[in-house]
């Protein structure tokens, strides 16, 4: 072998031994670094797999979500054959047992109490909004219904206190402000149009 190749080979071996001698000093933050990336592939790829699985599971879920029947329809019927205590037990009895089959939302209740006002049933009315405002509470909208319904129905004292239990909630309700200037003005009388048939 001439002097040339053998120097060759000393240099490349030379070479070779000082890298290897050089990562096996830097071999732990190698490690760290390398441990570091798969650590971040690693939650990116659960994030990726989480993200996909909402986007396919969320609307299958939504849409079951929104097929729930109609409280009102199922407490519509119930009062026309069976009258508005059974209606109010059904609705409980209902909520408790089947709470994701039937839509319990806030305009379900007041939706029917006005269709309940629009009828001339005025105590049924109430007996509606009134289940609304024990489900909802803190809605202005459900007191501001209930105090319409007692208004219709002649009892002046109720409608005040609910249009305030309204004003309370929502300050900014008008509707309720309005109409507390109006029960509240003197010689003002309500008159039931229509009675409800027992």
């Amino acid at each position: 072998m001439s002097t040339v190749g053998m120097s060759n080979r000393l240099q490349v071996n030379s070479f070779a031994e000082t890298a290897w001698r050089t990562q096996g000093r830097s071999s732990a933050p190698c490690r760290s670094a390398m441990a570091a990336g798969l650590l971040v592939l690693t939650v990116a790829m659960g994030a990726g797999i989480f993200a996909v699985s909402m986007a396919v599971w969320l609307p299958i879920a939504k849409a079951g979500y929104d097929n729930r029947k109609s409280i009102a329809d199922t407490l519509s019927a119930t009062i026309a054959h069976s009258g508005i205590d059974k209606a109010a037990k059904q609705y409980h009895e209902l909520k408790a047992s089947q709470p994701y089959i039937y839509n319990f939302d806030e305009d379900e209740l007041n939706t029917l109490g006005y269709q309940l006002i629009r009828a001339n049933k005025f105590k049924k009315a109430i007996r509606i909004f009134e289940l609304n405002v024990e489900a909802y509470p803190q809605s202005s909208n459900a007191y501001d219904s209930l105090a319409e319904a007692y208004m219709d129905d002649g009892n002046k004292p109720q409608a005040i206190a609910n249009y305030q239990k309204s004003l309370e909630l929502n300050p900014k309700n008008r509707g309720a402000n309005r109409m507390l200037q109006k029960l509240s003005a003197p010689g003002f009388v309500l008159r039931r149009a229509y009675r409800e048939p027992i």
